[in-house]
């Protein structure tokens, strides 16, 4: 755990380095909050909106951020060096894991900032949303390190990890829109899109404040999913590692 620290530590030196990355990671979604919230809109829809545009950002941060930092560590050398030290391929992936979470916490944040701004209260408790965010973070990380094995250039890192982020999204509201009602096998596909688990919950905590306790079995799946696919990176990342060099 130490050595995964160290290596976390290591890489997340380069978010403060590079400003454009640092630019984007808090205009982007500053500006989407900005706009969306210019509308005449009730102060629910509002806060589900700005919660909403905070998971989408951090899903596209997470699949393409992992793949492009550990991208840079193969052309600096950086990766080559880090395989001959004695770290494990879970210490490796979980201080790659812990560089983007808490380069994601910063977005999660965001939403916290502008609802002060905007002075946009909830009928739910903060303390659930703000684990809900949380939980969709490390999905969205645990997403970000499957997409890194694939990933050999910059093209295929932001192709393979916006497209994925948007899909899942768009699919599940939809979803929550009834677009599947009655679909048969479709509808029970999309029951089982984790990002619809993530906005039906922040759905009920902004706009029906429903606690965090009606939620269990969403949350468990949801675990069940971050668990499974960063166990699958690990496992990936042992049968490409000499792709990856």
């Amino acid at each position: 755990m130490i050595k995964a620290l160290i290596l976390a530590k290591y890489t997340l030196k380069d978010l403060f380095r590079d400003k454009a990355n640092l630019l984007w990671i808090f205009a982007v979604p500053v500006g989407l909050i900005v706009v969306q919230n210019l509308a005449a809109m009730e102060m629910a829809e509002r806060a589900f909106r700005t919660a909403a545009i905070v998971l989408l950002f951090m899903l596209i941060f997470g699949c393409t951020g992992v793949g492009l930092t550990i991208l840079d560590m193969r052309k600096s050398g950086t990766f080559r060096r880090i395989l001959i030290m004695p770290i494990s391929r879970t210490g490796f992936f979980l201080g790659v894991a812990l560089d983007m979470v808490s380069r994601l916490s910063i977005m999660v944040g965001l939403i916290f900032v502008m609802m002060l701004v905007y002075r946009i209260s909830i009928p739910g408790s903060w303390l659930d949303l703000l684990f809900v965010l949380l939980v969709a973070l490390f999905f969205a990380v645990a997403l970000g390190l499957i997409y890194v094995t694939f990933s050999n250039s910059v093209f295929a890192i932001i192709g393979l990890g916006i497209a994925p982020a948007i899909v899942l999204f768009q699919l599940s509201d939809w979803h929550r829109g009834g677009a599947f009602a009655g679909t048969g096998l479709v509808e029970i596909l999309a029951d089982h899109n984790p990002v619809y688990h993530l906005m039906g919950m922040l759905g009920g905590i902004i706009f029906e404040g429903a606690p965090l306790s009606q939620f269990h079995p969403e949350l468990g799946a949801l675990f069940l999913w971050t668990a499974g696919l960063f166990l699958t990176a690990v496992a990936l990342y042992h049968w490409r590692v000499e792709k990856m060099l």
